[in-house]
């Protein structure tokens, strides 16, 4: 039913170009537009592994980030041009706390014992989590994309019958370009930054959501580890901040004294598009619609595949 039907992907993050690979291999053809190509999108900012941060409603969450981890595990983690591997992954509280709101997106959840804690902590989660190095899993998507017959193409929309007037269904995936594109002063920024320090022999996850600044983590990938991060809600500031950057420095240093002394070879900024519910919906414009796939906040990577599918059982919706 999806045979050659035409489909344009507005945004080139790692949303576009899922949901543009999915639909692809349903048997459409799918161009995409983006204001900004990989490697200078949000996405490319990211750390990222799988986990469901920042993203609301929890109970469609739960459901999107199981579907993405299961896709993950079984068409992309044992490519190795992928950039993707399994890593442990422990969330640490200074508190005790309850199960996971997230615990059925995962097979299973350990809990550290004290020892494994880091000094100052009393509880955590530990998973087996799947870590996508932006630095070669962007550009792997990208290349799958195009692989299928896709064009990219650097244009940016401002309104959006430009993208209509040649297509009858247009995805739109561009984040916090909906603030203006579509009017919608639901979506906001969440202020991320990160420090990019040498690798020590460090290759787990581990991550604080309830530290200073709302978030420390650290992420070793193939080339660095990524320290991060502050979460500033409203604060469209993508200038490098020295104060995060000794915040950030300090905070995973007190989580893994191994990283009191590190040798930082980078620090980015990143706008992270949160929105109180992600909006995953059809609109329509005429006898033509829009499908939104943005508002994912902090969890785009770990939502990606699993909003993908629903926005192709959208599309195929309508063309039946």
């Amino acid at each position: 039913m999806l045979q050659n039907r035409d489909i344009l992907v507005l945004g080139c993050g790692v949303s576009g170009l899922s949901t543009g690979i999915l639909l692809f291999k349903k048997g459409c053809r799918v161009s995409i537009w983006a204001k900004d190509l990989p490697p200078n999108t949000t996405s490319n900012k990211a750390g990222a592994f799988w986990f469901p941060y920042l993203c609301n409603p929890k109970d469609k969450a739960t459901v999107w980030a199981k579907q993405t981890l299961t896709y993950l595990k079984r068409e992309i983690i044992n490519d190795s041009r992928s950039g993707c591997s399994l890593r442990k992954c422990t969330e640490v509280f200074r508190h005790k706390v309850g199960p996971p709101w997230w615990a059925d997106a995962v097979d299973r959840y350990e809990r550290p014992t004290k020892q494994e804690l880091p000094e100052g902590y009393e509880d955590g989660y530990e998973i087996e989590a799947v870590l996508m190095d932006t630095t070669i899993y962007m550009d792997y998507l990208v290349n799958q994309f195009k692989s299928l017959g896709g064009s990219i193409i650097q244009k940016e929309i401002l309104d959006i019958r430009d993208a209509l007037n040649g297509c009858p269904i247009v995805i739109n995936c561009t984040g916090l370009g909906s603030h203006t594109l579509f009017n919608d002063l639901s979506i906001y920024p969440v202020r991320g930054q990160t420090v990019k320090v040498k690798p020590n022999g460090f290759n787990e996850v581990i991550a604080d959501d309830e530290a200073h600044n709302n978030l420390a983590y650290i992420i070793p990938r193939v080339h660095d580890i990524v320290l991060g991060g502050t979460a500033q809600v409203n604060d469209w500031n993508l200038n490098v901040d020295p104060k995060d950057t000794e915040e950030i420095l300090r905070k995973c240093a007190a989580i893994r004294p191994e990283f009191k002394n590190v040798e930082i070879i980078g620090v980015s900024v990143g706008l992270r598009p949160a929105r109180d519910v992600i909006r995953l919906e059809t609109e329509e414009y005429g006898e033509k619609f829009v499908i939104h796939n943005y508002g994912h906040g902090g969890a785009g990577f770990t939502l990606s595949w699993g909003c993908a599918q629903e926005v192709l059982e959208k599309v195929q919706k309508l063309f039946n």
